[in-house]
């Protein structure tokens, strides 16, 4: 092979790698997005930063809809904490009894007909945010959807440390990280496309 074409094998090959580890990795349609305001994000990356001001914010999604004929139960887990190493806890292959947010028992207990009335920073629970009706619900229902898949929205505007109650707009914070997770197949395991970590930028 001549120098002419080695060279030119290694510029392909170099030019693949640097597009496969560029290109992000996609969401299974779950058509997330941050709304505050009139500001919409869409969130279609498995990591995220995302600029916010101090003020309340939303979070939309979709997802199945329960099937209690063949039981199975869809939800939402957010994880959310102000130290970034929560991320660490979370990669693609990772069964939920390995996650020390995840495994059983850390889901956090809230009312059972509304949202929780605050998001707890917390390394080792998770919020367990569904639907199924409007008396068992942890979510908004904003519309529903063909093929059983309806929308949701729940809001971020109060925090929960060690028994204390924050409005984010008195809060010191400055960075947020959430991990927030939809096991689509309902096999307890972490797979790509499942989850996003996202970072909140807050101004």
């Amino acid at each position: 092979m001549s120098s002419t074409s080695i060279f030119t094998f290694l510029m392909v090959f170099s030019m693949s790698i640097f597009q496969s580890t560029e290109l992000p990795s996609q969401l299974n349609d779950f058509d997330m997005k941050v709304q505050q305001g009139n500001n919409e994000i869409v969130i279609n990356t498995s990591q995220q930063s995302i600029d916010l001001v101090k003020e309340k914010f939303s979070i939309y999604f979709n997802i199945k809809k329960d099937d209690d004929i063949a039981q199975n139960y869809h939800a939402a887990r957010l994880v959310a904490d102000v130290d970034p190493d929560i991320f660490k806890q979370f990669e693609a292959g990772k069964s939920f009894d390995k996650i020390p947010a995840l495994s059983a028992g850390t889901s956090m207990a809230g009312p059972k007909d509304a949202q929780y009335e605050c998001i707890f920073f917390d390394d080792q629970a998770h919020h367990y945010i569904f639907y199924n009706n409007e008396e068992e619900k942890r979510a908004n229902l904003i519309s529903k959807k063909e093929n059983g898949i309806v929308q949701l929205s729940f809001d971020v505007e109060n925090y929960c440390m060690q028994d204390f109650e924050v409005n984010i707009a008195n809060s010191n914070f400055e960075k947020l990280y959430f991990v927030f997770l939809i096991d689509e197949n309902l096999n307890e395991k972490v797979e790509e496309g499942e989850y996003v970590k996202l970072i909140v930028n807050l101004k």
